[in-house]
């Protein structure tokens, strides 16, 4: 596959509500100078591996503002489409796929509010990915993992937490795959909150690729100081 070839997803359709009102809008709130998503497009476009973006965004109000931010970010040879999102992620991402049913490569599918991915990490799971046909971003737990009861706060069981991971994203797959199991999610009528767990309902192995970099997604207030530190630490 050669350079150019990959579609990236960015999903900037969230809704922000653990923000509790602090943030406007996370995904176009400056970080370190620029806008947070401009921090994830740039990782993924230094690569050289995308001639075609497709964001997700939330209504008509967010989409003028997310055209207008882009306007002053250079992506020439990129192509960049806007799609609106669904009410949850997983229908976002459909949206999204059902653009790229004749794309033959690999989709990279990102949260947009994940500015901090390198584009090392990038690299090593799309590499992954071109071998296996689907991979994902993740950490080692670094937590002792507890399962509760189902009806109660109780704990029920203890995984061995050298086997427990936390899905990060980019997650990148065979665009074929993708859809395909996107498709079985909706035939079932399930709810997935990972990419990898649709691909995981057609029997696809799902390869962990691990990150050893900060990939903290802005979920809370508190969130934005942690992302600007490491950003400035980065740059020393």
């Amino acid at each position: 596959m050669k350079t150019g070839d990959d579609i990236l997803i960015l999903l900037a359709a969230g809704s922000a509500r653990r923000m509790q009102a602090t943030v406007d809008d996370k995904i176009i709130t400056p970080l370190d100078g620029k806008p947070v998503l401009i921090h994830s497009l740039q990782s993924f476009l230094s690569t050289g591996l995308f001639d075609r973006v497709i964001i997700t965004y939330r209504d008509q109000e967010q989409l003028v503002r997310l055209q207008k931010i882009l306007e002053s970010f250079p992506h020439e040879g990129v192509k960049i489409d806007f799609i609106q999102g669904g009410e949850t992620r997983q229908d976002s991402v459909f949206s999204a796929l059902k653009i790229c049913q004749q794309h033959q490569g690999l989709v990279h599918i990102h949260d947009a509010a994940r500015p901090l991915v390198t584009p090392d990490a990038i690299l090593r799971v799309r590499t992954k990915a071109l071998e296996t046909g689907a991979a994902i971003l993740a950490g080692r737990a670094a937590d002792t993992v507890k399962i509760a009861h189902p009806t109660s706060s109780s704990i029920q069981s203890s995984p061995d937490r050298s086997l427990v991971w936390t899905a990060e994203t980019p997650q990148v797959f065979r665009t074929v795959t993708i859809i395909k199991g996107y498709r079985r999610v909706y035939e079932l009528g399930r709810k997935v909150t990972d990419d990898s767990s649709a691909v995981e309902m057609i029997g696809q192995d799902v390869a962990l690729v691990e990150n050893h970099e900060s990939n903290l997604k802005l979920t809370r207030p508190s969130d934005f100081p942690l992302a600007e530190a490491v950003l400035k630490a980065r740059q020393s």
